[in-house]
C-alpha cells in the first residue's frame, strides 16, 4: 500500500523555485545542545521553573529507567493506539533525562524501547486513524531517535535499524497521506488541520533522523505550498482584525469546529516551527509570522474574549461560527511560542504571554510533559516540557545560540526571512526585564519576565456565548 522510498516528482517540479535543504545539523529537532546545556544549568542551580519541571518529569511512571515497552504488531489507533504512545513518552522523557543527567541508564532504556518497536512492529490496522497515529507517533519516535544519535552504543548499533523503521513504517504512511491517496479524501481539504499537520511534523523529524533531503524539502514546500488543510495559509484560513485595535489576529481552519482541537493546532504548528528553525528555516516568520497571528486568535478567544469569524467551508463542513465548545483547552506548547516570537522575535505577543500565564498556573508553575498529565490519547499528543526545555531568563543571554539564528542551509529561492514588522500599537523592545542569576552562558536573549493582566477585551458584534474562562489562582512562575 505504502512505498517504500520517499518518490515526489511532480512536487518537486510544482515547486522548482524553492529553496532547498542541503545539510542538516544535530541534534536539531525539538531539543538542542543549547536547550539541554541551559535547562542544566537551571537544574543545577535549582531554579524554578526549571527544577521543579525537571523533578516532575523524573517523577513520571513514563521516565523510570526500568519502564518495559510494550511493542505491538499491529497498531489500531482506536483499540490499542495507547500501546504506541505511551512507549513513544517512556522513550523521549528517557532520552531528555540522558541528555540532562549524562545517566547512560536512562539512554540505554530509551534505545530498548526504540528498539523493541522496530524489530516487531509491521504496520498500521483499521481506518484513517492510521494517518493520526502515524504523524504524532511518527514526529516522537523520530525525536527520541535524534537525542539518542550521539550516544555511542545507540548510535552504532541501533540506529540504523530504527531509522529504517521510521522511513518504512512511518514516512511513506506520511507521505501516502499527504499525497492525497486516502481513499477516504473526497477533496484535498477533506481532513482537518491537525491531521496533515502531525504528518509534516513526522515527515521532518524522520528527515532529519535518516538525512533523507527530499523528504525534508516535500515537508517545507508542502507547508508553504500545499493544497491541502495542513499548509499554513489553509490552517490559518483568514487573517481578522482584531476588535478595537485592529491587530491581525488569524481564524483557524478548526476554530469553529472546538478549541480543543484548536488548541492542538497551536501545539503541532509549535513542533513544525521549532523542528524547521533549528535547521535553518525559518517557518516561525514564514507570511508574515502567520503562527503567531494564529496562536493570538486562539488565546484571545480562550481567554474569554470576543473574535472575529468569517464563515468557513470546506466542501464536507460549514462553520459559521467561532466554537465555544471546549473552550480554554490547553496544551504544552506556549512556553515554545512564547519565548520564540517575544524572546527571540522580539515581537508583541500579548494574547499568547496571557495563555502562557494562564497555563502556569493550572499545571502548578511549569508546563507539563508527555506521560505528566493523565491518560488518553490527548494527553499523550506533544511531548512538552516547555518550561524546562524554552524558558530563559537574562542570564541566558551572553551571545547567540546555533539554534536561535538559523544557518544557511539553503540554496537561492524562496526561504522566509524574519519579519520586520509588528502588530499595530506594538513594541520590538521588551520593558522590565528582571535581573536574573549572573551566570555565564551562550543561550539565548532577555525575556520580559513581568507578568502582565489579561488584555483588556472590547465588545464586537461576534459576542461568544460561553461564559469567561475562570482564572485559577495559584502560584505560578509567570512571565
Amino acid at each position: 500500500m505504502y512505498g517504500r522510498a520517499l518518490l515526489v516528482p511532480f512536487l518537486l517540479t510544482l515547486f522548482s523555485l524553492v529553496a532547498h535543504v542541503s545539510s542538516f545539523t544535530h541534534p536539531g529537532l525539538l531539543v538542542t545542545s543549547q536547550d539541554v546545556s541551559r535547562a542544566k544549568k537551571h537544574i543545577d542551580a535549582k531554579q524554578e521553573p526549571w527544577y521543579g519541571s525537571w523533578e516532575k518529569l523524573a517523577a513520571s511512571k513514563y521516565s523510570s529507567s526500568t519502564y518495559q515497552p510494550n511493542p505491538s504488531k499491529t497498531i489500531d489507533r482506536p483499540s490499542n493506539g495507547e500501546l504506541m504512545w505511551r512507549d513513544a513518552a517512556a522513550a523521549f522523557n528517557l532520552a531528555l533525562q540522558w541528555k540532562i543527567s549524562g545517566n547512560t541508564t536512562f539512554a540505554d532504556a530509551s534505545g530498548k524501547i526504540l528498539l523493541a518497536w522496530a524489530e516487531t512492529f509491521e504496520g498500521f490496522d483499521g481506518g484513517d486513524d492510521r494517518y493520526l497515529s502515524a504523524g504524532l507517533q511518527g514526529y516522537q519516535f523520530a525525536n527520541t531517535a535524534e537525542l539518542l544519535r550521539d550516544y555511542e552504543p545507540f548510535a552504532q548499533a541501533d540506529l540504523s535499524t530504527v531509522g529504517t523503521f521510521l522511513s518504512n513504517q512511518f514516512l511513506a504512511v506520511n507521505e501516502f497521506f499527504l499525497d492525497h491517496k486516502a481513499p477516504s479524501e473526497h477533496n484535498h481539504k477533506h481532513f482537518y488541520a491537525n491531521w496533515e499537520q502531525c504528518n509534516l511534523a513526522s515527515m521532518m523529524a524522520i528527515a532529519v533522523v535518516t538525512e533523507n533531503t527530499t523528504a525534508w524539502d516535500y515537508a517545507i514546500n508542502y507547508f508553504k505550498n500545499g493544497s491541502g488543510n495542513g499548509a499554513i495559509n489553509n490552517a490559518i484560513v483568514y487573517i481578522v482584525d482584531e476588535p478595537g485595535t485592529g491587530r491581525p489576529l488569524g481564524q483557524g481552519q478548526e476554530s469553529g469546529r472546538d478549541q480543543g482541537h484548536s488548541a492542538l493546532n497551536q501545539q503541532i504548528l509549535g513542533v513544525i516551527g521549532q523542528q524547521a528553525w533549528n535547521q535553518g528555516e525559518d517557518l516561525f516568520s514564514y507570511n508574515d509570522s502567520r503562527i503567531l497571528k494564529g496562536a493570538e486568535y486562539f488565546a484571545r478567544y480562550n481567554l474569554g474574549n470576543d473574535v472575529p469569524f468569517v464563515e468557513y467551508t470546506n466542501g464536507i463542513v460549514t462553520h459559521t461560527e467561532v466554537s465555544s465548545a471546549s473552550r480554554g483547552a490547553t496544551r504544552p506548547t506556549w512556553e515554545l511560542l512564547y519565548h520564540h516570537y517575544v524572546g527571540v522575535k522580539k515581537l508583541d505577543a500579548p494574547w499568547t504571554k496571557a495563555y502562557l500565564n494562564k497555563t502556569l498556573e493550572e499545571s502548578g508553575g511549569f508546563e507539563l510533559g508527555s506521560g505528566a498529565m493523565g491518560e488518553g490519547s490527548g494527553r499523550f499528543d506533544g511531548l512538552g516540557w516547555g518550561s524546562l526545555l524554552y524558558r530563559v531568563d537574562d542570564s541566558d543571554v551572553e551571545s547567540p545560540s546555533a539554534s536561535e539564528t538559523p544557518g544557511p542551509t539553503t540554496t537561492s529561492g524562496s526561504s522566509a526571512t524574519p519579519s520586520s514588522s509588528t502588530p499595530s500599537g506594538s513594541s520590538t523592545l521588551l520593558d522590565n526585564v528582571t535581573s536574573g542569576t549572573p551566570v555565564s552562558s551562550t543561550l539565548l536573549p532577555t525575556v520580559d519576565t513581568t507578568p502582565i493582566p489579561t488584555p483588556t477585551s472590547t465588545t464586537s458584534r461576534q459576542t461568544p456565548t460561553a461564559r469567561p474562562c475562570s482564572r485559577k489562582r495559584k502560584r505560578a512562575h509567570r512571565i
